[in-house]
């Protein structure tokens, strides 16, 4: 019985040790951020966490591009707020225009950067602008 019982133990021990080694688990560490949305009254950009609450995290990065009917302007930003440059071509727009944000890169919770899909969103002009000469001013 001993010699029954010895074998069985070899047995064992040596499928035991001829398993498969025991791998790790990689786990990804899910991002915070997940989103960039441009407010239009400030003229800033913040960005969005993955439940929807705005983040006042720091841009480090950005390109906007201003489409025209005839020609496409580029400007690069590097705070939320966009620059003096940028604010004078979007308000001297007078018809309703395409900009794109794109290669946005933003400083995350733990200083790394983190980089954001492209925002489309369309510019409308102040009044002001869009009133020409042909056009009546609606009366009161």
């Amino acid at each position: 019985m001993k010699k029954l019982l010895y074998l069985f133990f070899i047995l064992v021990s040596g499928k035991m040790i001829s398993q498969e080694k025991i791998g790790t688990i990689k786990v990804k560490r899910e991002q915070n951020l997940v989103k960039a949305v441009f407010d239009n009254t400030e003229y800033k950009l913040f960005a969005v966490d993955r439940f929807g609450n705005p983040k006042e995290n720091e841009f480090a990065s950005y390109t906007l591009w201003i489409k025209e009917k005839r020609s496409t302007k580029k400007f690069e930003g590097f705070s939320n707020t966009l620059t003096p440059e940028m604010l004078k071509e979007l308000k001297s727009l007078k018809k309703a225009t395409k900009i794109f944000f794109t290669q946005i890169k933003v400083k995350g919770d733990d200083d790394h950067i983190v980089e954001l899909p492209d925002i489309i969103d369309t510019w409308f002009p102040d009044c002001k602008n869009c009133v020409g000469k042909k056009q009546k001013q609606p009366g009161y």
